[in-house]
């Protein structure tokens, strides 16, 4: 799991999304377990992440919290398409996104995905622990899918 959190790293399109939940807390768990930090620091570092999880979804789903934080991560490219879409209803001429930065938006959406996939089984691994440790699911979310969908509503 060391790579899970330099590709939260990565994130530059939806780098916000690093400062919410439930990103926020699953990085702080995922370095202090990077760091070699104490078993108790781990554990209560994953709990506070599955407290982020269960306070945003009723239903304890993990990659629902991150889908729901991406659809309303306002960002640079979901700016420009705004814009866009505006500016095609009002006949002005479109602002041109560059190749570079839609490819980051397909390459940051797969890695969201990824993250998403991300299980409690995963994370327990990773504690050393054969205590009780809160669970939670993942539905699997297609982020990039989902969010391909998103941008054809607002450019519908």
């Amino acid at each position: 799991m060391p790579d899970l959190i330099k590709e939260i790293n990565s994130l530059a399109i939806f780098g916000g999304m690093r400062k919410k939940e439930p990103l926020a807390s699953l990085t702080r768990f995922l370095a202090l377990a990077d760091a070699d930090h104490t078993q108790n620091d781990l554990i209560e570092a994953y709990s506070q992440f599955v407290n982020a999880v269960y306070s945003l979804r009723p239903d304890a789903d993990f990659s629902g919290a991150l889908w729901d934080c991406l659809k309303s991560d306002e960002n640079a490219y979901i700016n420009f398409t705004k814009t866009n879409a505006m500016r095609r209803r009002t006949g002005e001429e479109e602002l041109k996104i560059s190749k570079m930065m839609e490819v980051s938006v397909e390459k940051e959406l797969e890695i969201l995905t990824r993250i998403g996939n991300t299980s409690y089984i995963n994370l327990q691994n990773m504690l050393y622990y054969d205590g009780y440790i809160p669970q939670f699911k993942t539905t699997g979310i297609d982020m990039k899918s989902r969010y391909m969908e998103l941008l054809s509503s607002i450019n519908s």
